[in-house]
C-alpha cells in the first residue's frame, strides 16, 4: 500500500484494514512482528523510566506484547484495560494470564474488578493499539472512542504500535484526538 494513499472516512478504513488483516497476517507473520515490536520497546528509554505501565491483551490483528509483560510482572506495576460500559474504560492490575476474563466488548482477556483500577493520573506509559496510525502519530482505533476518553484523563506518556499494514500520511483526526509520541511498527 501507498503512504500517501487517500481514505474518505474513518469508517471505510476500519474496514479496509479489517480486511486486509483477516487476508494478509498469518500466524508467523503475528508472531514475528509482534517480537520485533516488544524488542524496539525494550530499547525504548520511555519503557526503562516508566514504574506503571498500561499495555493491553491483543486481538489477532494486533501485536502481542505477551513476551513483554512476562518479563515486566513484578518488576513494573503493568496495568490492562477492561472495557466498563458503553463509553469507559479502566486500567486494572495485571495479576496473570489465568486471572483473566473475556471480555463481552471485543472477546478479548481483561482482568477482573478483584482489584481497585489506577488512576489515569498515575500511569507513566501507555503502549497503545490502533488498526494505523499516521505520520504525525494520530492513530485510528476500532471506532468506540474508549481510549480518546481514557487519552484526555491521563499525562501518561504514548507509544503506539501496529503491524502497519497501511501507514496514511494523514487520518481523519477528530479535535480531541491526541497523537502518539512515538509509533513502533514491525522492522522487516
Amino acid at each position: 500500500m501507498e503512504a500517501h494513499e487517500a481514505v474518505s472516512t474513518k469508517q471505510d478504513l476500519r474496514r479496509r484494514l479489517r480486511t486486509l488483516g483477516r487476508e494478509l497476517i498469518t500466524e508467523p507473520d503475528r508472531v514475528r512482528w509482534s517480537s520485533s515490536i516488544v524488542e524496539q520497546l525494550r530499547r525504548d528509554p520511555l519503557w526503562d523510566e516508566a514504574q506503571h505501565v498500561g499495555l493491553y491483551s491483543a486481538l489477532p490483528d494486533e501485536p502481542c506484547l505477551q513476551a513483554l509483560i512476562d518479563e515486566v510482572a513484578g518488576v513494573k506495576s503493568v496495568y490492562l484495560p477492561r472495557v466498563l460500559g458503553e463509553e469507559e474504560m479502566a486500567f486494572y492490575p495485571f495479576v496473570s494470564w489465568d486471572s483473566l476474563e473475556r471480555s463481552r466488548s471485543f472477546g478479548l482477556y481483561e482482568p477482573t474488578l478483584d482489584h481497585k483500577a489506577i488512576a489515569p493520573e498515575q500511569l507513566d506509559l501507555l503502549i497503545i493499539p490502533a488498526l494505523a496510525f499516521d505520520s504525525e502519530g494520530y492513530r485510528l482505533g476500532r471506532g468506540k472512542g474508549y481510549y480518546d476518553r481514557y487519552l484526555a484523563q491521563t499525562k501518561a506518556r504514548r507509544i503506539g504500535v501496529s503491524f502497519g499494514l497501511l501507514r496514511p500520511r494523514h487520518l481523519p483526526t477528530e479535535p480531541w484526538d491526541l497523537p502518539m509520541g512515538r509509533v513502533y511498527y514491525p522492522l522487516h
